[in-house]
């Protein structure tokens, strides 16, 4: 996160916290509507407040970096195993609490906020995995039962920047995962199934992020190639320290896959697409031109277009490998790179000006997107 997002961020956290007796009382009021388990007053409506404007108020001050407990958390986690209510019901609490805090802080944030919200999007569950895991751990104890920390929460908790690098280890074996593994991250909507692989797949905001553990490299290789859904994959890492930063790289490869591919990304496999998803607001801009004059003609027709031009590049600028790649007649590819100059005033055999067009092409590739994806 950078000085600036970072600031914003901690700006739009502070303004949630003068909001804090209107999120408790919604969170308490959707607690209370979820869970069967207070329906028979374990806990009274103005008990459950309590416990929930405590915890809410800790959440915020930890992710705005200001002193706060983890005593509300784990005083929530013993009350409710002494009132018989289930653990998985405190671990719902938390999130709807975390969920409560991620809308309002979208609801509200501005334009100056808005680049930081993927970052504060990972801020937030990390923390809010932080205060669920002290509440479990106190249900534990006083419940009598044994540590089984859900691997979804621990992969969250792993994925917290600010998490010690001693706190990381041991981590994958409780996940059931060998050590020694080569590990990548995944966002998308996936399923990995490969021999010799081991997975983990939580949401983090509106992301569907999926650990992959593999005994060696090449195996990692070969479970994520026989994916067949449009996902984003981070650079493979043994290091556990890597994994924030793995899940920054996952996020971004997914803003660098077409709609169409159904596939990974990996990340930094396209520079270009790299550059281009990574400064969405700059490439709208720069290449404002381009973009106009093929936005001018019907999304078929255009589509055609892009098509053939980028087959041209990638087949070395031969019009004959692309009209047997396309199954087109090489004057019909022709007539369809002269449409592209006419549109946009720019020539294919202008190196510059051929470097121009292909960036206008690659952003115009990643500008549809499909419904549910990130806007950031």
């Amino acid at each position: 996160m950078t000085q600036h997002t970072q600031i914003a961020s901690v700006h739009l956290l502070h303004a949630l916290r003068s909001d804090l007796d209107a999120i408790s009382e919604h969170v308490t009021t959707r607690i209370e509507h979820d869970g069967q388990d207070y329906g028979d007053a374990v806990l009274g409506h103005d008990e459950l407040r309590t416990l929930v404007t405590d915890n809410t108020a800790a959440l915020l001050d930890a992710m705005a970096g200001t002193p706060y407990s983890l005593e509300p958390a784990r005083r929530t986690g013993r009350l409710k195993a002494e009132r018989g209510v289930p653990l998985d019901s405190v671990l719902h609490a938390f999130r709807v609490a975390g969920l409560a805090i991620w809308e309002v802080a979208v609801a509200r944030a501005g334009g100056e906020d808005r680049p930081g919200l993927p970052q504060l999007s990972t801020l937030v569950w990390a923390t809010v995995d932080k205060f669920s895991l002290a509440a479990a751990e106190a249900h534990r104890r006083a419940a009598g039962t044994e540590d089984r920390r859900p691997k979804q929460l621990l992969l969250r908790v792993l994925l917290d920047p600010d998490l010690p690098a001693a706190q990381r280890e041991g981590l994958p074996e409780k996940m059931g995962m060998a050590p020694g593994a080569t590990f990548a991250l995944l966002v998308g909507d996936v399923r990995v199934a490969a021999t010799g692989v081991t997975t983990v797949r939580t949401l983090i905001g509106d992301d569907r992020v999926t650990l992959v553990a593999a005994a060696s490299s090449g195996l990692l290789d070969h479970a994520l190639s026989a994916i067949t859904a449009r996902s984003g994959a981070s650079r493979p890492f043994t290091d556990l320290r890597c994994a924030p930063v793995a899940l920054d790289q996952a996020r971004l490869a997914l803003r660098c896959s077409a709609p169409s591919e159904n596939r990974v990304h990996a990340y930094a496999s396209s520079p270009v697409r790299a550059l281009l998803a990574a400064h969405p607001d700059l490439t709208s801009d720069v290449l404002a031109d381009p973009l106009a004059a093929l936005a001018t003609l019907p999304a078929a027709d255009a589509d055609a277009l892009v098509e053939t031009a980028l087959a041209w590049y990638e087949l070395g600028g031969s019009t004959t490998a692309v009209g047997k790649h396309l199954h087109l007649h090489r004057n019909t590819v022709l007539h369809r790179l002269n449409r592209i100059e006419r549109l946009t005033g720019k020539a294919f055999a202008v190196p510059a000006e051929a470097a121009l067009l292909y960036l206008a092409l690659q952003a115009r590739l990643l500008s549809a997107r499909k419904v549910g994806d990130p806007d950031t």
